[in-house]
């Protein structure tokens, strides 16, 4: 064949899924906080775009930042908005005692500063309990969730301790977890060694995080006097009914997951830890409106660990769902930032 004829690919399809694999997600946050006053606490969020609102939240030891890669791809489609929670993040570090009712008081009134109406929620961890805890509350306010690492049924709310433990392995962790930080240990492991913030994480995150991405979460919990949301996260999961408040707020969202219409999205990865496959498959079997997606290898942080996979999937559910025009494709925001990757990419591979 004449060489003019030969068309020369400087990246192969597999050359290029190689790069995209190696790829580390961003750690810069590519957005600009506002705030705005809740009972005299400034409440620092993302409110980027228009439509209706997709509301992201986060869970401990998170912010905002937890969403950095995630974000983008739901952006076409909607209103991002995504809050740092008291004592999280940029918010203001007001002097309560971080209970679950405390996080309920200031989320419903960010929500009702912003007059957010026909919410979709994405939600994490105690970020889970915070907005099932709503919707359940607030039905005819939320179009859809996407939730990931969420604390609900069937292993939540824990009232047998010890037989959940034996029963379910894979989560006897988590509660020998909550029973410690409940102890008499607890206080000083949360707030003198900071114990949540500088092995937890680590630990419970598959992918090693940069030293940026680690200090981003390390921040707003730097001084001792900042780490009493820590302690007490794991104290307001119940255990054996010492906490009826949120035992009594995950019975009515279980309840509200199982008879609502509206559509759910199970992400989860393996291992995974709060969400495992039994908890996903148990929710697929009772659920209404539910679909699951399985986004790879990942522990708690599946939003660190696989965000390529994660965002593409709730973007792709949002899309067949719920969004206005379900032809506008979830990437195209990104089109730019991949044209200068491979662009870079190819300039390296023609210096070689």
């Amino acid at each position: 064949m004449p060489k003019e004829f030969v068309q020369h690919t400087v990246m192969e399809p597999s050359d290029l899924a190689y790069e995209f694999q190696a790829r580390r997600p961003r750690s810069d946050f590519p957005y600009q906080h506002k705030f705005v006053d809740v009972e005299g606490v400034n409440i620092a969020y993302v409110d980027e775009g228009e439509g209706d609102p997709i509301v992201f939240i986060h869970g401990a030891p998170e912010s905002s930042y937890i969403w950095r890669n995630i974000m983008p791809r739901l952006a076409p489609y909607g209103r991002i908005v995504a809050p740092d929670l008291i004592g999280h993040g940029l918010s203001d570090k007001p002097d309560v005692e971080y209970k679950f009712a405390d996080y309920i008081k200031y989320l419903d009134g960010f929500f009702e500063a912003l007059n957010l109406k026909n919410m979709t929620f994405v939600i994490h961890d105690w970020g889970s309990v915070l907005g099932l805890h709503y919707a359940a509350r607030h039905p005819d306010n939320v179009r859809g969730v996407a939730m990931m690492e969420a604390l609900c049924a069937p292993f939540y709310p824990i009232m047998d301790s010890k037989k959940a433990a034996a029963e379910r392995p894979g989560k006897a962790g988590a509660i020998h977890h909550y029973k410690l930080y409940k102890g008499a240990e607890g206080e000083d492991l949360a707030i003198n060694q900071n114990q949540f913030m500088e092995q937890t994480m680590s630990i419970h995150c598959h992918r090693k995080l940069s030293q940026r991405e680690f200090d981003t979460y390390r921040d707003p919990f730097r001084k001792k006097e900042w780490r009493k949301p820590l302690f007490m996260w794991a104290r307001e999961v119940g255990l054996d009914g010492d906490v009826p408040f949120t035992d009594e707020a995950m019975d009515g969202f279980n309840d509200w997951l199982l008879k609502t219409e509206v559509p759910i999205l199970d992400v989860y990865c393996y291992p995974g830890e709060v969400s495992e496959e039994y908890d996903v498959r148990w929710r697929a079997e009772r659920l209404k409106n539910h679909e699951t997606a399985f986004c790879g290898v990942g522990l708690h942080f599946v939003q660190e660990d696989q965000p390529e996979a994660v965002s593409r999937a709730i973007a792709d559910w949002y899309r067949r769902n719920l969004a206005p025009e379900r032809n506008k494709w979830f990437t195209d925001a990104q089109k730019d930032d991949v044209a200068k990757y491979v662009g870079v990419a190819n300039a390296l591979r023609q210096a070689e």
